[in-house]
């Protein structure tokens, strides 16, 4: 079942109802500018080469949802089957919860095998606590150290790196980050719909809510804001994408999933 949030209305109540740690943010602003990051490219670069025009919106839309080329068929197809749940459960982690479904994303649309991957095994970025990140931290972690598989963490949502099976620092160098699109804030639905139109997800943030998540599609409505709902992986427990409309649901920060670096 999608969940279908019309922002506007009610961001306060979905905030309020997170299951996020009181007091903590999860998703911190943004501190860099484009380019600071490790892999970190200006949009524009290599590919793809032209931005979607906004008259073209719906048509294009359309053509990746016939064709299946936005991720979230990739979801669907190979880490997260319908019935699958993707859960941070608490922990002030969705930095590394969105990072790496749009890791694992990625994979797939390499033709990569499906490997599901272990949030935690990032919290090193943090020293270990139970804290909020900044998106671009997670980035660096993932192209110099990469995610350790889900079969190295027996509990998912450990933080005591010492009860992780032998060897998960160097199995998670063979799931690195190799490459990321910057966006740009000003045109962000402009630049979204142009990353998401090649197959690559979307790592996102929003301000207003401190939270990181990963948007795998867009639908067109001409009965909201813009005509634009956005399809998103959640990380609060829900078997399938969460769906969002109105300005609060354009993000505030967005990095494109470009390409992975690794040997499996």
């Amino acid at each position: 079942m999608i969940i279908h949030y019309h922002v506007d209305r009610c961001w306060k109540e979905l905030r309020d109802t997170s299951p996020g740690v009181p007091g903590e943010r999860g998703a911190l602003p943004r501190r860099t500018v484009y380019g600071d990051a490790p892999g970190l490219i200006p949009f524009g670069e290599a590919y793809p080469d032209k931005l979607v025009d906004p008259k073209d919106f719906k048509e294009v839309i359309r053509v990746c949802h016939e064709k299946q080329i936005f991720p979230v068929y990739h979801q669907h197809a190979t880490w997260a089957p319908p019935g699958f749940k993707w859960d941070q459960n608490g922990l002030s982690y969705c930095w590394t919860w969105g990072g790496a479904a749009g890791l694992m994303d990625c994979r797939a649309r390499e033709g990569r095998p499906t490997v599901l991957l272990s949030p935690v095994t990032a919290g090193y970025l943090v020293n270990w606590r139970n804290a909020g990140n900044y998106l671009d931290s997670w980035m660096k972690g993932a192209t110099e150290r990469g995610i350790a598989p889900m079969e190295y963490t027996p509990d998912p949502l450990s933080l005591n790196y010492r009860s992780y099976k032998a060897g998960w620092e160097e199995a998670a160098l063979q799931y690195r980050l190799a490459e990321a699109w910057d966006t740009d804030k000003a045109t962000m639905l402009q630049h979204a719909l142009s990353v998401l139109a090649t197959g690559t997800p979307l790592y996102i943030a929003y301000d207003w809510w401190g939270h990181a998540l990963q948007c795998c599609g867009l639908r067109w409505d001409e009965t909201v804001k813009d005509s634009v709902v956005w399809q998103i992986r959640n990380s609060h427990n829900e078997d399938d994408i969460i769906e969002m409309s109105g300005s609060r649901a354009v993000p505030d920060e967005a990095y494109g999933i470009r390409a992975t670096l690794t040997e499996l």
